[in-house]
């Protein structure tokens, strides 16, 4: 591929990945404002239960929530902006180097540095008055706003809203959007069956490669080739299922026809994404990590195993042979291998790829053989990671050009 066109196809990725980066931040925004939201608006009705009479005889900072409902969300809503700024983009690179249990601990002191900041706020509009009659009256006012059990009460309440959203926020990185939903719904406590996709994607000379770093310089290698993980799986839609040493599996819905072209556009990008860093890792590491993979579909079982630790595992034979499959994309030279009826169903989607049948090879294991197909890029048409769609890919090579 020319320098050119390499450049003109990092240029639209590029493109791309900032549009889908400015959409994720605009959805942890909107995640923010309602959960505040709701939750604080939750306790104060639970408040109201317990007590009825509180928002005309209660303390003053009931009775002024409950006079005038805005300020509730006023207040859900500097909470949550505040706390976006400051975690998601502020801080972001900051908090993502944290464990689970420090970066909980540093969200929650986060959380009582805003709240004072937004107690004060209110307390500036509701006594506001004083303050250009009697600085004096006015600070002592102040106090009495804050040092008292109602202000006491609600910033309890205001702490424990932090904590559960950064909970759910945790159970939603470790385990993804699609599981967290499931999970949380009980959904696999029954084995279902499901249509799914799944990718393996392996180090190659990994053993070579730890021998000769070592095993923390090993590690980090591992972190830095991984690194490039996060943004792909949100741009692809692809549900993380486990990271084994160094080799990733991933998974689709094969309800969805895009999907197919989804895999492979993935494993691709992130190949390229990694050849454009070839001189650091050479720098860093002194080597340059080099990946194949294989892909196959079928129906596959899902359940929740587990008592104590539990987690969603997948059982069935097409996870079996594509692993078996990517064990021989050594034997025959190839960066990509799939199966009979992965490719299939790619052919729908594959402009800008080639399909070519390789073997019926009889794997390891595995009675019947096995049709192996290799994907490629075409030369002419590359553009992985872009849209198939020939209209889209010029639409947005349009829009780089300008």
């Amino acid at each position: 591929m020319s320098k050119e066109k390499e450049k003109r196809i990092s240029g639209i990725r590029q493109g791309q990945n900032l549009r889908l980066q400015q959409r994720w931040l605009t959805g942890k925004l909107v995640y923010n404002l309602i959960s505040w939201n709701i939750l604080l608006r939750i306790f104060l009705f639970l408040n109201y239960l317990v007590y009825p009479e509180i928002g005309t005889s209660g303390a003053k900072i009931f009775q002024l929530i409950y006079q005038n409902g805005w300020i509730v969300t006023g207040m859900a809503s500097m909470i949550a902006l505040i706390t976006w700024i400051q975690e998601d983009i502020v801080l972001y690179k900051y908090l993502s180097k944290k464990s689970l249990g420090v970066l909980m601990a540093l969200r929650v002191f986060f959380a009582a540095i805003i709240l004072l900041i937004v107690f004060l706020i209110v307390s500036l509009y509701h006594y506001h008055a004083r303050l250009f009659t009697n600085v004096t009256e006015y600070v002592l006012l102040i106090k009495w706003f804050f040092l008292n059990n109602a202000a006491f009460y609600l910033f309890c309440v205001g702490i424990l809203t932090s904590l559960i959203i950064n909970f759910l926020k945790a159970i939603h990185s470790k385990v993804g959007y699609e599981k967290f939903l499931r999970i949380i719904s009980g959904y696999y406590r029954t084995p279902r069956e499901e249509d799914r996709i799944f990718i393996f994607i392996d180090l190659i000379s990994s053993t070579k490669y730890a021998e000769l770093l070592g095993h923390r310089k090993y590690s980090a290698f591992l972190q830095a080739c991984f690194n490039e993980l996060g943004l792909l799986e949100i741009k692809y839609h692809a549900m993380q299922y486990q990271i084994i040493g160094d080799e990733i599996v991933l998974s689709w819905s094969a309800s969805k026809t895009k999907n197919f072209r989804n895999a492979v556009d993935f494993y691709y990008e992130f190949t390229d994404q990694l050849n454009t860093k070839m001189d650091y890792f050479k720098k860093e590491f002194g080597v340059i990590p080099k990946f194949t993979a294989s892909i196959n579909s079928g129906k596959i079982m899902i359940a929740e195993v587990g008592t104590f630790k539990s987690e969603i595992a997948f059982h069935g034979d097409v996870l079996n042979t594509a692993a078996r499959i990517q064990k021989q994309c050594k034997s025959y030279n190839r960066r990509l291998l799939v199966t009979k009826n992965f490719a299939e169903k790619f052919r729908e989607v594959s402009f800008g790829y080639q399909i070519e049948w390789l073997a019926l090879d009889r794997l390891t294991g595995k009675q019947n053989p096995v049709d192996i197909y290799a994907i490629e890029p075409q030369e002419k048409e590359y553009l992985s990671g872009l849209s198939y769609r020939p209209e889209v890919l010029e639409r947005d090579d349009k829009k780089n050009l300008a």
